[in-house]
Order: structure tokens, then C-alpha cells, then sequence
């Protein structure tokens, strides 16, 4: 494997440093799909320490009660509220959004962060269960995009993050229908990120001001994990497992708060030298701007 020219971050360092980020989305209203667990979670917390408006949302009404629960006590000044919503159906996605702006606004940062895996084998690995898959990480932030791109475009500033996965750059074996999805939502942003570059200026003659990511949060251990090796792995492919174990015990820990901060630190404006692009929030994120900043002058 090339050894990479960024150097490796495994936790907080000074480029996202939560006392460098305090203030800095104050007023900017947020939207975290899959918010009431694991990465999700610690990214609605990061948001509201650096003083956005927080919108909680996931499909379990005690999950999003807990998290926002754990903002409210920490006594900050902004809002948080929780919403319970499936993003895989329409027809709540779309009760989102109207509740977040009946409530905080229009939505200035979108985090989709909602997604599934398990690692199987293609040849083991139904139809339903493999475009589930597809569904939750590709067409559901697809369609939450469709819904609030509008009136991001008609205020000419937002910021919109995808969650991705290093499987878009990789072929890793047991995850087909993960690896496509986060190719997928990877080339979409980065897709969207150029349309919005030239359409604002074509239909609204401004240059453009939202800017579009997808990032790779780092392998952080969450409840996600439990369920990733269904009973069929384990009956017909304990091979898997094991592969799977020996990766795990060679990579370092990341933390959580890794990818929270890293989100913030794309919100508040400090990264948009890097938008269109995948930012693999393992790497300091400082050093990819550089670079970004070096290509685009040359």
C-alpha cells in the first residue's frame, strides 16, 4: 500500500481543535441524518459546541430523545431539537425538512449520515439485503439533497456532507453492495460540487457558495458493528469473521470525535478548498488543503 503524504490522525490535533472551532457555526442551523448513535451522535454534539442549531433525527424515538437530551444538558446557546424520521421514506423526509424549518429555518448545514453494512459475500448475499444497502446510503441522501438544494441555491450558501467510507477508493472483499454505495454518494458529491459551480453562475450570476464533501470518518467502533456479520457469515462463512478480525487488530483507534470535528471544521468555511472532494478525515486536514490550494494555483 502507498504510504500517504498527509500525516495520520487518529483523534483531536490543533487544525480541528474544539477550543479553535467555538463560535464558529453560531446560528447556522444543522440537519444529521442516523444523529441518534454512534458517529452521528458525537457530530450533533461537535456541531452544537461550536454553536449551531441542531436538528437530532433517526428512526428510534428514544435514540434522538437521548441525544438531544445530552445537548440540552451540556447548557449551550443554541437550539436543539429531535425529530423521529425513516429516511428511506419519502414521505418523512419530507416531514423532516418542513419541521426543521418550521422550527430552526432553512437548512444551512446538511450532514447525511444515516447508512448500513455487513460483510457477506456476494454469493450469500440476497437481492433485498444487498440494495437495501444501496437504498439507505445512496438514495436516501440523494433525495434529502433534492428536497433542500432549492432553497440553498436561492440563498447561494450552505454546506453538505456525505458520509463515505474508504470503500470508495478500495476493493474491499464482503461489502459489494457498501463499497458501491460509497462510490456512488462519493462521485455524486464531487458531481454536484462541479453542476452548482457552473449553474449558479449560468442561472443566478453568482459565483457559488455551497459546498458539497464527502468524507471518510475514520474505522470508528460503533453499534453498527454488531449487526455486521449476519447469522449466514457466521454459519457458511467464518472465514469472513476472521479476516475481518485480523484487519481490525492491525488499524489503529480512532476516535469519534475525529470525524465530529472534522465536519465542523468543514462547516465553519475553513475547508472550502476542498470541496467537491473526499476528505478522509484519518489524514490532517490542513495538509489536504494545502495541497488543494497548491493545485488549484498552479
Amino acid at each position: 500500500m502507498m504510504q500517504s503524504p498527509y500525516s495520520l490522525r487518529t483523534g483531536i490535533y490543533p487544525e480541528i481543535d474544539p477550543d479553535r472551532l467555538t463560535g464558529s457555526l453560531a446560528g447556522k442551523n444543522v440537519l444529521i441524518t442516523g444523529s441518534g448513535r454512534g458517529i452521528g451522535r458525537e457530530i450533533a454534539l461537535a456541531m452544537a459546541r461550536a454553536g449551531a442549531n441542531v436538528c437530532v433525527t433517526a428512526r428510534t424515538s428514544s435514540q434522538v430523545e437521548e441525544t438531544k437530551a445530552e445537548i440540552v444538558s451540556l447548557g449551550l446557546d443554541g437550539k436543539v431539537i429531535g425529530i423521529v424520521a425513516n429516511v428511506l421514506k419519502l414521505d418523512d423526509q419530507e416531514r423532516l425538512v418542513r419541521e426543521f424549518r418550521e422550527q430552526l429555518g432553512p437548512v444551512d448545514v446538511l450532514v447525511c449520515n444515516a447508512g448500513s453494512n455487513i460483510f457477506q459475500p456476494f454469493h450469500l448475499t440476497n437481492a433485498t439485503d444487498w440494495w437495501d444497502i444501496m437504498e439507505l446510503n445512496v438514495r436516501a441522501p440523494v433525495e434529502l439533497t433534492r428536497l433542500v438544494l432549492p432553497e440553498m441555491r436561492e440563498r447561494n450558501q450552505a454546506v453538505i456532507i456525505y458520509t463515505s467510507s474508504r470503500a470508495a477508493k478500495a476493493d474491499l472483499p464482503w461489502t459489494t453492495a457498501y463499497n458501491c454505495a460509497k462510490t456512488s454518494i462519493t462521485r455524486f458529491a464531487g458531481t454536484l460540487q462541479v453542476e452548482l459551480d457552473q449553474v449558479q453562475r449560468i442561472e443566478k450570476g453568482v459565483d457559488n457558495n455551497i459546498s458539497v464533501f464527502s468524507i471518510h470518518p475514520g474505522e470508528i467502533e460503533t453499534n453498527l458493528h454488531e449487526t455486521a456479520f449476519p447469522e449466514r457469515t457466521k454459519r457458511e462463512a467464518p472465514y469472513v469473521i476472521e479476516h475481518m478480525n485480523k484487519i481490525g487488530a492491525k488499524r489503529p483507534h480512532f476516535e469519534a470525535a475525529l470525524p465530529a470535528w472534522t465536519c465542523v471544521w468543514l462547516s465553519s468555511g475553513k475547508g472550502s478548498d476542498l470541496k467537491g472532494k473526499f476528505v478522509d478525515c484519518t489524514l490532517d486536514v490542513g495538509e489536504q488543503a494545502k495541497e488543494a490550494r497548491g493545485a488549484v494555483k498552479t
